[in-house]
């Protein structure tokens, strides 16, 4: 039998170019630094720095976060196992 498509069309591959000359990956391993793709200027006049009061909220946030993910995995391996019964 034959096949409906031609044996030109198997196996095709379209190669994509760069559209810049060198790799942004190297051009950074060369300087050590990344690039200024940025098209919104230096946002570091919005930055205040973290006040203690706000990592610890953020540390008991992160660990409430924790023990909810705990228990919902801990429920859906307990759902798991007693569906079998």
């Amino acid at each position: 039998m034959g096949s409906d498509h031609s044996n030109d069309d198997d196996g095709r591959v379209i190669r994509f170019r760069p559209r810049m000359g060198t790799s942004p990956r190297r051009h950074w391993a060369k300087t050590g630094a990344a690039p200024n793709y940025s098209p919104v200027p230096d946002l570091a006049k919005y930055e205040c720095p973290e006040s203690d009061d706000e990592y610890r909220h953020r540390m008991i946030v992160n660990a409430v976060a924790l023990i909810f993910t705990s228990v919902l995995i801990f429920a859906g391996v307990w759902l798991a196992n007693n569906m079998h019964a």
